[in-house]
This record gives C-alpha cells, sequence and structure tokens, in this order.
C-alpha cells in the first residue's frame, strides 16, 4: 500500500505557503491532518455554499481547525440553494483564487478515485481525447497530493488517526451525475466485467497521457501572458483533430476538466462573429485582427512585483533612444502619481486639445471589445495620461527636454510566451 506522507511529502515543500481547501468531509479532513504532521506552513479556507448539509460541514471543519489549531477561515458565498454542482464549483474557485495571494499554492483533496469518475463524466459529456486525461496533479498554482491515492486508502489513514470529520449527506444523492456514476455505474461495470476498473482506467489514463504529450510543432503557436492565450486562426479549422488537440490544451491551461463540443461551438461563435463570448469561469474568447484569443479580466491586472499588466510589460529608465506611444517622459514625477488602470467607462485622455472618451480611442484604433475593456492606462493623479502604443496625452507631450535630470522614461512593450509544461 501507498504511504500517504511520503506520497504528499514528494510534493510538497517546506518553504512553501499553502492554502487548503478544507471541506469538511474526510478527504481534505485527512489532507489537512497530513500537512500538520509534515509541520508545513498552510492556512485552511471553507467554502460555504450554503447548500444541503453546508453547516455541519462548516462546523465539521471548525472543528478539526480548532483541534489542530490551525489558522482557518469560512468564506460565504450568494449562490442559491439546490444549484449545480458546476456553479458551486465554479463559485468555490471563484472565491479562492481571490482569497490567496500569489506567493500561495492551493492545495485540493481530490483523489484516485475523483480522477476515476470524472473519465467517466468527461467521457460521457463528449469530452475530446486529452480531457480523458482527467485531474492533473499539478497545474498553475494548485497541487492535488492525493490524486494517485484510493478513497478506501484516504479513509483506513483517517481510521487510523481518529481524524474528526463529517460525511457530506448530499453524497448519496444520485440525482447528482458524479454521485451516480459513483454509486450505481461503477459498481455495475465492476460487477459484470471483473477486475480493478480503477487499475484499468487509470492505465488508459496514462496511455492517453503518454500519447497527447506536449507537440512543440503545434503548441509553440499558443502564445500566453497573465489572465491571456492566444492562437492564430488559421490553425482552427472544424473537425480537425489538429484543431481539437490545441484548443483542448487551452482549455486545460484556462482550468476546464476536458474540452467539450458545446466549448467547441463557442470558439467558433466567437471566430466567425468577431464578437466576445463568455467562456468559462471569468475568461472570454474573442477574436482579433487573426487570433483567437481567451482573456481573463479577473487576472489581466496590474502586477507591482513584475510590472507587467496583461501581456505589457513596463519598464522605468533615466533615458532612451526613442520617443514614441510606446514611452513616455515624466519630469519631477513620484511613483505614487502615477497608477497602472484597466479602462472605464468615464476615462477620457486630451488629444489635439480635445477631451475624447479613452473607448472611443480604442474603438478608433481597431482593439476589439474584450481588449479595449482590460487594455491598460497610465495614470497621473488619476489623469488618463497615457494609452500604451496608441497615443499620449497633449498634456505630457514633450519634443525635447533641454537637460534630462529629474526625467524618467517609461517603455512598454508586449511581452508573449509560448506554452510550456501543462
Amino acid at each position: 500500500m501507498v504511504d500517504i506522507q511520503s506520497s504528499v511529502s514528494e510534493v510538497t515543500s517546506s518553504s512553501d505557503r499553502y492554502v487548503i481547501a478544507i471541506s469538511g468531509g474526510v478527504d481534505s479532513a485527512v489532507l489537512t491532518h497530513i500537512f500538520y504532521e509534515l509541520k508545513l506552513n498552510f492556512r485552511t479556507v471553507f467554502i460555504n455554499h450554503n447548500q444541503k448539509g453546508s453547516e455541519e460541514l462548516k462546523q465539521s471543519a471548525q472543528a478539526l481547525s480548532d483541534i489542530l489549531k490551525l489558522n482557518h477561515k469560512c468564506i460565504e458565498t450568494d449562490i442559491e440553494i439546490d444549484s449545480s454542482e458546476t456553479l458551486m464549483r465554479e463559485a468555490r474557485y471563484k472565491a479562492l483564487n481571490n482569497d490567496i495571494d500569489e506567493k500561495e499554492i492551493l492545495v485540493t483533496a481530490h483523489h484516485r478515485d475523483d480522477k476515476i469518475e470524472t473519465f467517466f463524466i468527461n467521457l460521457l459529456r463528449g469530452t475530446r481525447l486529452k480531457g480523458l486525461t482527467s485531474i492533473a496533479l499539478k497545474r498553475n498554482n494548485i497541487i492535488r497530493p492525493l490524486i494517485n491515492i484510493s478513497k478506501s486508502q484516504i479513509i483506513e489513514y483517517a481510521k487510523d488517526n481518529d481524524i474528526y470529520f463529517q460525511n457530506d449527506v448530499t453524497n448519496f444523492d444520485n440525482s447528482i451525475s458524479r454521485n451516480w456514476i459513483r454509486n450505481e455505474l461503477i459498481p455495475e461495470v465492476e460487477n459484470r466485467f471483473p477486475g480493478n476498473l480503477n487499475n484499468k482506467i487509470t492505465d488508459l489514463i496514462l496511455e492517453i497521457e503518454e500519447r497527447t504529450k506536449e507537440d512543440t510543432e503545434i503548441t509553440k503557436y499558443i502564445k500566453c501572458a497573465p489572465g491571456y492565450f492566444e492562437v492564430p486562426s488559421c490553425l482552427l479549422k472544424h473537425n480537425s483533430s489538429e484543431t481539437n488537440y490545441l484548443l483542448s490544451i487551452i482549455s486545460r491551461l484556462v482550468g476546464q476538466s476536458g474540452l467539450q463540443t458545446s466549448d467547441i461551438k463557442n470558439m467558433f461563435k466567437a471566430l466567425s462573429s468577431g464578437k466576445q463570448v463568455s467562456y468559462f469561469e471569468n475568461w472570454i474568447v474573442s477574436r482579433q485582427l487573426g487570433l483567437l484569443m481567451f482573456v481573463n479580466k479577473e487576472e489581466w491586472k496590474f502586477k507591482q512585483n513584475t510590472n507587467s499588466f496583461g501581456y505589457f510589460q513596463f519598464v522605468t529608465t533615466d533615458s532612451s533612444e526613442t520617443r514614441n506611444n510606446w514611452s513616455l517622459a515624466l519630469r519631477n514625477i513620484s511613483n505614487n502619481q502615477i497608477s497602472f488602470e484597466s479602462v472605464s467607462p468615464g476615462d477620457f485622455i486630451i488629444l489635439d486639445n480635445k477631451k475624447q472618451k479613452v473607448s472611443e480611442v480604442l474603438r478608433s484604433s481597431g482593439i476589439q471589445d474584450v481588449l479595449r475593456e482590460v487594455w491598460p492606462l497610465v495614470k497621473k493623479d488619476d489623469e488618463v495620461i497615457w494609452i500604451p502604443g496608441l497615443r499620449k496625452s497633449d498634456n505630457v507631450k514633450v519634443k525635447e527636454f533641454e537637460s534630462t535630470k529629474n526625467i524618467n522614461i517609461i517603455t512598454a512593450s508586449i511581452e508573449k510566451s509560448t506554452v510550456g509544461n501543462f
């Protein structure tokens, strides 16, 4: 039997900070106990969806945190009673992502049985091949240390260590697709077809993962930045395995468990109409020139530690060989006077001695809807003085300074990376 503590230890580090999404059930309770035993730096968060059984799970999560004397918090969501599993999942990850900071790693208690169930869910929904690889051990800022541990092992660990947890009463509601697969479909399949189904599916998933490893000749065309992915529209064709492969990679990168037929329809809808289409959680898919773009407005923000804003990179120097719309010269300006922000409806800029709406300047420059909403602006004391790459306010235009004393030059550039490991 696999040593659960060793499995967790192999994918964690004492130098990292973690946030465990604790549900009050046995899986996350065991995961929390192991992190505690390994003396890792972590805190716990419970997301309360206020559904049937939620109060008991909330109390269970709090009780475990009290027993172990953990840094614990509960975040309330405002979704309606009897909401779907999909809606709860989206609300849960949105709340968690809003709560953690950039240096923390989110930890979930998904295990091997979840992986098998997700395989069946994606298969029955009509996901493409790569979607059948199911749940990864690591993706972006999320790790799932128990993903190769069975439910039976987790329960045995809980019993051996006398861990406090609460059973989720909704796990027995077979009107929920995942519960039906767990409680009815899988037992029936195992009854009709002898042999360990978990091992069969696990082996199949491993084979799919091996056969769908990154193809650098294809994936090199996918470019990304914080809150952004793009793929050339000329590579996208209906009923094409290469297209489905490219789009399935992006779907995994934005956090989906698998690409479905409806997702492909939404992508081609955006491609043919030129209009933005809601995609997954906070992601929007849209067309810009010859690209199909995926933008997450929540992630497309100025990051002080990297001086990045979406795919824009800003550098401040005291000299510049060129003076154009990609650089801004300022004299006697302190950092607290300058801010980087997304476009707001009431933003104006002074151009050609006229007050013009920033949104109209972006529109006339050919910037599509979704990018118009996230394009960075540079403001001085709340006044828009620069639309990077496009226009500068009349109030800051300078032909040539008599001297370079007390002058700062802010330069902007577009930086997009190729997709690495996914």
